[in-house]
């Protein structure tokens, strides 16, 4: 039976494609499993997918950049044309946003080469790549963030908030103009280093040693490089971060053949504060000598408690980037910009923004206007790497979490930024079966966005890494789960596919004590056993690594959620009225008629001229519409039971359905 609906299917599909949008549509092959061209895909739609557990390739259980590119055919089946991926840096956590070094890529995902040719090969098949950046915040972890603590002189300071008394101590950041004081936003911390002071009374540690490296022994910190600091007068002191009881050994460079040894006449040596030592050169080693071992005990000195601020947790120290009205001559703002000209360079396509209605302010009062200003600055400090070698424009997409009016500012400075609004509206839509108002809410969004910026683009959505997944909400619902898909993929806006939403994958971030992990759920391409649960820490919801939900079993039955994604992302990428058209209401079945109050409908029109009519009925009911003013004779996709009968279309329940006009 299964090998009669795969002939019928396709061929009724390319049939109504040929009808509508395109003068010579893609073929969809005889599997069903679309496939497309170079430049085929106009649909604008992106994939979000988490690095860590889409596809391992190596067998470590950990998902990585060639496990990525090992299925990029199933994206470009997706219609994709663009993948949002997880940060890809070095982090402190599994999840990556809490960055350790913005220049490099996490080792657990692969090297720079595995990067660029997944780039290269996504390229090939017309998906573009964007970077997830933390802008926010670092990672506890950061060096930038230790030495920032360990040295009140050092120039990292001024790169985070740290100050000795927050209540008050938060008005001397300009960044933090208009903040509210939140005493659980700040978290204490022991500045400075354990040290050690050591009077250089013998050559050649006296003069002219200051500007010396150090090479140190140190069980645990081999290779350590520290400098003599000069107190004056002659006398140096060592800086070391080190705790408890140590063995040192003191060298000018590692090579033991380089000579240059400081130690200590033989004998045990323990250094308390205000204890100094003469240190021999060449004549004596405060590690061995013959069988014997000497140790220093180190005591903490000259520290005091700082206080920074983390407004996600002490984990992830808030960046401080001065005055924004002047954040492009900002030293950290510039170190940021210029690892991004790295990834640009290698080929990247784009940006998505993190928590950035944060970055001046905190959880809860954050100042707009400042981060607008910021963002603008950001924005064209990117754009112009990205020109130097493109005659398009760079793309940066933010996640600004609020309502669509709060949103509207941030179009000032920024291209795109993600609509939450959508899904509010349409889960509420879904789960009361009221369609009727939608296409008013959706209109009225846009107005406000185009208001601030000519063609702004609201980057639509169902839900993403930090949110209960639309498959919960939606009570895992076969048929609103397929009407969700045919909403996003039918209204005006560039739309977001979350990974493993194709498939159903279901999830609550307030589960297993709020672990967000249960809605990062790992892809099952065919076998539970391969699927990259590694980084997860076994919290995951287990009912969901079955094989029959796996990409292999919903590829196999067209009747699943995945092959309503396969058609309803085909007709979108075939058909310029829904690839990029605006939305309008119909002229009777609108928020006006709620009589009809199930039915969601409008019109998508393209700059062109091309139009198509999008209806969507809710409800549980049939629903026959009057449409005597629309042409019915060119159906471009469909989903449940539309029967068409002269001017008239009956919807049945959980139905939809796109004419070309």
């Amino acid at each position: 039976m299964k090998k009669v609906l795969y002939a019928i299917i396709p061929v009724v599909f390319i049939l109504l494609l040929a009808a509508s949008c395109d003068k010579d549509p893609q073929i969809v092959p005889a599997d069903d499993i679309p496939s497309y061209a170079t430049g085929e895909k106009q649909g604008n739609i992106t994939y979000q997918l988490l690095i860590y557990s889409f596809a391992d390739s190596d067998g470590d259980g950990i998902g990585d950049f060639n496990g990525i590119r090992n299925h990029l055919d199933y994206l470009d089946a997706l219609g994709v044309s663009a993948l949002w991926l997880s940060p890809a840096h070095p982090a402190d956590s599994y999840h990556g946003y809490d960055v350790t070094d913005y220049a490099a890529l996490n080792p657990k995902y692969g090297t720079e080469a595995d990067f660029k040719a997944l780039i290269d090969a996504a390229h090939a098949k017309g998906i573009k790549i964007y970077m997830d950046y933390v802008l926010n915040h670092t990672g506890k972890g950061h060096p930038w963030f230790s030495e920032a603590l360990a040295d009140e002189s050092s120039p990292y300071r001024e790169w985070f908030l740290i100050c000795d008394n927050p209540s008050s101590g938060w008005r001397n950041f300009p960044m933090l103009n208009g903040y509210s004081y939140n005493s659980g936003e700040w978290h204490s911390a022991t500045s400075g280093a354990p040290r050690i002071t050591i009077s250089a009374t013998s050559e050649p540690v006296t003069t002219g040693s200051a500007s010396w490296n150090i090479w140190t022994w140190i069980p645990g910190q081999n290779g350590k490089e520290i400098s003599f600091v000069d107190d004056g007068g002659g006398n140096y002191h060592i800086v070391l971060e080190i705790n408890g009881k140590q063995g040192l050994l003191l060298r000018r460079d590692h090579s033991w053949d380089a000579g240059s040894k400081f130690g200590a006449s033989a004998g045990e040596f323990t250094i308390t504060e205000g204890t100094s030592v003469s240190l021999v050169a060449e004549g004596g080693d405060m590690f061995f000598t013959g069988s014997g071992r000497y140790r220093i005990n180190l005591t903490n000195v000259e520290t005091k408690t700082v206080y920074y601020m983390g407004a996600f947790g002490s984990w992830m120290p808030d960046i401080n980037y001065g005055d924004v009205s002047a954040a492009e001559s900002n030293a950290c703002f510039m170190t940021l910009a210029s690892s991004v000209d790295k990834w640009v360079g290698m080929g990247i396509d784009g940006l998505r923004l993190d928590a950035v209605k944060h970055i001046c302010g905190g959880m809860n009062s954050f100042n707009n206007a400042s981060n607008v200003t910021f963002l603008g600055k950001w924005y064209d400090r990117c754009n112009a790497t990205y020109r130097k070698t493109h005659s398009d424009d760079f793309y940066m997409v933010a996640e600004v979490w609020m309502d669509a009016k709060s949103v509207a500012p941030y179009y000032k400075s920024l291209p795109a930024c993600f609509e939450f609004d959508f899904w509010e509206r349409l889960k509420w839509v879904l789960n009361q079966r009221t369609g009727c108002y939608f296409c008013k809410d959706l209109t009225g969004y846009r107005q406000m966005y185009s208001a601030v910026r000519s063609g702004a683009i609201a980057a639509t959505k169902l839900t993403n890494h930090d949110e209960t997944r639309a498959a919960t909400i939606l009570g895992r619902d076969s048929a609103k789960l397929k009407q969700a898909a045919a909403f996003l993929l039918s209204a005006e806006g560039q739309p977001y596919i979350y990974q493993g939403e194709e498939l159903g994958y279901w999830g609550k971030d307030s589960d297993d004590g709020g672990r967000d992990e249960l809605v990062r759920t790992p892809i099952v391409w065919e076998s539970a056993s391969g699927a990259a649960t590694g980084d997860l820490g076994g919290h995951i919801d287990y009912e969901l690594l079955k094989d029959d939900i796996s990409v292999k079993n919903q590829q196999e039955d067209a009747g699943s959620l995945l092959h309503t994604y396969y058609k309803w992302t085909r007709a979108r990428n075939s058909c310029k009225a829904l690839a990029a058209g605006t939305m309008s209401a119909h002229s009777i079945y609108n928020d006006s008629n709620t009589a009809f109050g199930s039915i969601a409908a409008w019109y998508m029109t393209a700059s062109g001229g091309e139009k198509a009519l999008v209806l969507h009925n809710v409800g549980t009911e049939s629903k026959t519409l009057d449409l005597s003013g629309d042409k019915l004779d060119n159906q471009v996709v469909s989903l449940g039971e539309v029967k068409v009968s002269g001017s008239s279309v009956t919807l049945g329940a959980s139905s939809s359905v796109v004419f070309m006009q």
